[in-house]
């Protein structure tokens, strides 16, 4: 991944605030399309995964949404 957006977008601030519990970023690839990452900040037990990956913020919330 090339870039990572220092001032993220207001979708993304939602995202973080409905789930307090991951660290999310945007990412960008060479060629500059988006990777939306989230990382679960503290682990609890062995699942959820600890890292999900995504093109969209809106397959990265039903991906959160599922790991619940």
């Amino acid at each position: 991944m090339d870039g990572y957006r220092v001032f993220p977008s207001a979708e993304v601030r939602r995202l973080r605030s409905e789930f307090p519990h991951h660290l999310i970023c945007e990412l960008h690839d060479h060629r500059g399309r988006p990777v939306f990452v989230a990382i679960l900040a503290q682990r609890s037990c062995p699942c959820p995964a600890d890292l999900v990956t995504a093109s969209t913020l809106g397959a990265l919330r039903q991906a959160l949404v599922r790991a619940r």
